[in-house]
């Protein structure tokens, strides 16, 4: 018998892939990645939104202002360059509102950066003149600096002059008075003021009317309709005429003033001149 080759061979087992390590892998440690993943997502979102210009302010909607300029009002508001999240509403109303001439505000934010701003302002209803200085004054009696000529507004002079400030406030009843005699007596344009009489005007001839303290406007007014006519038919003017009580009406007039001829004088009799006599001294 030949000899014969004998082959060899020898075949490995193939491993069997399976998803199962993977699966404990993400089991074990994937929360805990997609928690990392998620977070870093976030810390970049937030770095978008504070850093990107579209969330920056550079302007705002300003509506109802008409005295107060609205560059003004946006300087005040502190809201410029600022990220829209930084942005507190009712901090920014707190700065519009310390203007002088600024009653309210109301501030709203959208994204990305949208600011409106609402105020009212204080309307004057009066000028208020002390010295040389003029002052606005709304209907709550508070000074506050002019923004505008006002040729037909009613203005008070005070006799006092009084120095005043911005926020000070002047009795309401005072400003309602002063309102209700510019209605009932239109050509009324300025009206005197000091502490001791109170508001002041003067009648065609010139003569002053106490008016107090601006209450019973109406009341006061028709006394001093009634009173003017016997008032005119006296010979002696009066000094003022005070209306401050409308149910006691109390007017002075000048004192008559009374020329009494000079007294006679008694002629004096004229002595007559008698020549000085001179002796002669014997020798």
């Amino acid at each position: 018998m030949g000899a014969q080759a004998i082959k060899y061979q020898t075949t490995a087992a193939r491993p069997r892939l399976s998803m199962d390590p993977v699966l404990k892998f993400w089991q074990a440690r994937g929360v805990k990645f997609s928690g990392m993943l998620a977070l870093g997502l976030l810390v970049w979102l937030i770095y978008m939104l504070f850093t990107s210009s579209a969330f920056f302010v550079y302007g705002a909607e300003i509506r109802g202002n008409v005295a107060v300029s609205a560059r003004e009002i946006y300087t005040a508001g502190q809201i410029d360059s600022q990220s829209i999240f930084w942005i507190s509403p009712a901090e920014v109303e707190r700065n519009i509102e310390a203007l002088p001439n600024i009653k309210s505000a109301s501030v709203t934010v959208k994204l990305p950066a949208q600011v409106a701003i609402d105020v009212a302002e204080r309307r004057p209803q009066l000028l208020w003149q002390s010295g040389d200085t003029i002052w606005w004054v709304d209907e709550e009696g508070t000074v506050v600096p002019p923004k505008a000529e006002m040729e037909d507004m009613l203005k008070i002079v005070d006799d006092d002059r009084q120095a005043l400030e911005v926020g000070y406030h002047i009795d309401p009843a005072l400003i309602k008075g002063a309102q209700t005699l510019r209605i009932l007596a239109p050509d009324v344009r300025v009206v005197r003021h000091a502490r001791a009489t109170g508001l002041v005007v003067a009648t065609p001839e010139g003569w002053p009317v106490y008016l107090g303290d601006g209450t019973d406007m109406k009341a006061k007014l028709m006394v001093l309709s009634a009173l003017l006519p016997q008032l005119r038919e006296n010979e002696r003017p009066p000094v003022y005429i005070d209306l401050r009580d409308p149910l006691q009406p109390v007017y002075r007039t000048l004192p008559e003033i009374r020329i009494d001829p000079p007294p006679l004088r008694q002629p004096v009799p004229v002595r007559p001149q008698i020549a000085p006599q001179y002796r002669r001294n014997r020798p």
